[in-house]
């Protein structure tokens, strides 16, 4: 019997691996969830580390059943979630792609506008591109419509908390666990939807983002946000921003004014301008509480390396797992500073500059 929130199959020897429920619940409930998901649906609290997430290297025997996958990618962290290794994988299947939390970004940016920005970088057509909210509901009618006129099973693959059992549960009376914790289904799941079997997959695990270097507590209470922080900035070459302990960022221009950029992150991301000189002390110093996340006070133990991008109006850099850097007046060097490993990647500008914020 597998555990209806979140697929892993149920036990009653090991209270520490994922899938545990005392074997009264077993005997006495027709459809028990392990006592993973019960704490994380009634306290909020994650008991079981995340053993059991799908890794990359498995993808291919669990892709060789189907001939059509949604892929679903966060907006909001595409880089660090629209994945080339993930493609690879699936270059001979047709790909459909969820685009969710739309909601989060400024209400500026019309849908038509992310529309034509996710075309050009999934290269695919509108018809397979379905941007979505799940919190307003807003997509999901498209989407519907897809599922419903399907004739065949599909699978709906991501990395961890791109947000697919939430995508999921507004189209089945089935309750899988929907948490803003990493990795909560831990099982493949069938869900039977309007005549067709659709299958959940795990998470796949990702080690280049911000996010994955977090504990699973701070993931989950950095990831539930309603909103992403817009935080605007204007500084010269003594200047430094820090945000969260994970990331500098410093500039260098020849033009006479300063350079404008907005930072957009998670809300309980917190930010924090400095003099140049004070700003690695405050990164070793001060991290858990001046500087979220980390999300309790420690000591950073991360080899950090430091990455100079040419910058203009045109473009954007993503922190894969943090956010991203919007600029508003350029061109000007930037120089953004994170633990070893972590992406960082130059973009066409998804948000347009606006005038007055």
């Amino acid at each position: 019997m597998k555990c209806k929130g979140c697929g892993v199959e149920l036990q009653t020897v090991d209270p520490k691996k994922p899938g545990y429920v005392p074997e009264h619940i077993l005997l006495e409930e027709e459809e028990p969830l392990c006592q993973r998901c019960y704490r994380i649906i009634h306290y909020g609290k994650l008991t079981v580390p995340v053993e059991e997430e799908i890794f990359l290297d498995k993808l291919n025997k669990v892709l060789k059943d189907f001939n059509k996958v949604i892929y679903v990618v966060d907006i909001t962290d595409f880089e660090g979630t629209f994945r080339k290794e993930i493609m690879e994988k699936l270059k001979n299947k047709e790909v459909y792609f969820a685009v969710t939390k739309f909601d989060l970004l400024p209400s500026f940016l019309s849908s038509i506008e992310a529309q034509e920005w996710l075309k050009k970088r999934l290269g695919v057509s509108s018809e397979y591109i379905f941007l979505l909210s799940s919190v307003n509901k807003f997509g999901l009618r498209k989407i519907e419509k897809f599922l419903k006129n399907l004739k065949e099973d599909i699978l709906i693959l991501g990395v961890t908390n791109v947000g697919k059992s939430s995508l999921i549960s507004h189209f089945t009376d089935a309750n899988p666990t929907i948490s803003p914790f990493p990795g909560t289904t831990l099982g493949i799941m069938k869900r039977r939807i309007f005549g067709i079997n659709l299958y959940d997959t795990p998470g796949i695990l990702t080690h280049d983002r911000i996010i994955d270097l977090l504990s699973p507590d701070c993931q989950a209470k950095i990831l539930n946000t309603k909103r992403l922080t817009r935080k605007t900035f204007k500084i010269d070459s003594t200047r430094a921003v820090l945000v969260s302990a994970y990331c500098k960022i410093e500039v260098e221009y020849d033009m006479g004014k300063k350079p404008i950029f907005q930072i957009f992150t998670p809300e309980k991301v917190t930010f924090h301008e400095t003099k140049k000189e004070r700003a690695d002390e405050l990164m070793r110093n001060r991290a858990g509480d001046l500087l979220v996340p980390p999300c309790k006070k420690e000591k950073l133990d991360f080899e950090f390396v430091t990455h100079e991008i040419e910058v203009d109006e045109e473009k954007e850099v993503a922190i894969t797992g943090l956010g991203f850097l919007n600029v508003k007046r350029g061109p000007f060097l930037l120089k953004i500073t994170v633990p070893k490993g972590i992406r960082i990647i130059k973009r066409n500008r998804l948000l347009k500059p606006r005038r007055g914020g």
